[in-house]
């Protein structure tokens, strides 16, 4: 049974379960799909690996994430005992796209960059962004190479898709203070503010790679949707440090650099 907490629906662990149970997935697989709590088209997705189901939504006003050892199958098991059990990164995330080319290479990509206030941090090398060909995604990487997300130049279903190994996010630019967004766009327009560090946590949540990445900043900053505030402060909570929590009715990809002055500084 669902609660509500302002715009917030809160749903029980036990009531994600018995929802959840009802959804097939073979081990390995991944799938997404609207959300089958709130609604939300296309904003929640469910792993399995290793017997292992991990969901999540990404609707802000809506508290669905969770994980259950659902138990391996017979020949899974074999492969698990064996070493050659499930890579939950290879089967929930896929590998990076391999034909890419330079993003001044297609007219279309750097016009999506500037409507989101991301060009100017490709350009200063605070980021790598490339264009998967096949794909027709502008992929944005982490720092390291492991891991992209990859954003559609056309309509599809699932806009954005992920590759590789995201789980500590995506950090944009170089300072002192970290502005943790949603998403990797929203990242990039932070950057764009001198001494202001983007973080793509790519959903709500915050695992224990990010909070010790963020630990290690003077100050930092947790940007959410204003009706994300219940949620909010339980991520500040599990931050475990003195982080500033901001609000906004505004898309932060979209605000001029005065205006995200404002809003953070």
């Amino acid at each position: 049974m669902a609660r509500s907490f302002g715009l917030l629906s809160v749903f029980s662990y036990k009531d994600q379960i018995s929802v959840i149970k009802t959804i097939r997935l073979k081990d390995g697989d991944r799938k997404t799909m609207n959300c089958p709590f709130c609604g939300g088209k296309n904003k929640f997705t469910i792993d399995k690996f290793d017997g292992k189901l991990v969901w999540n939504c990404y609707r802000n006003s809506c508290n669905v994430r969770g994980s259950h050892v659902d138990g391996r199958s017979v020949a899974n098991a074999k492969q698990y005992l064996s070493g050659q059990g499930t890579s939950r990164k290879k089967q929930s995330f896929g590998s990076i796209p391999e034909i890419t080319t330079k993003i001044t290479n297609v007219p279309a990509a750097i016009e999506y960059l500037k409507s989101v206030n991301s060009f100017a941090a490709f350009e200063r090398g605070d980021i790598a962004i490339r264009y998967a060909v096949k794909e027709n995604r502008v992929l944005f990487y982490n720092k390291d190479g492991t891991g992209a997300v990859g954003r559609s130049l056309r309509p599809v279903r699932s806009k954005w898709w992920t590759y590789g190994d995201v789980s500590g996010g995506i950090h944009v630019g170089e300072g002192t203070h970290a502005v943790l967004v949603e998403d990797v766009a929203s990242a990039c327009a932070v950057s764009n503010v001198s001494s202001l560090v983007g973080v793509a946590l790519l959903g709500t949540n915050i695992n224990m790679e990010i909070t010790k990445a963020i630990q290690k900043f003077n100050k930092s900053t947790l940007i959410l949707d204003n009706d994300a505030s219940v949620k909010a402060i339980s991520l500040v909570r599990k931050l475990g440090i003195d982080c500033k929590l901001r609000f906004t009715k505004h898309d932060l990809k979209y605000l001029s650099i005065d205006e995200i002055k404002n809003l953070i500084l």
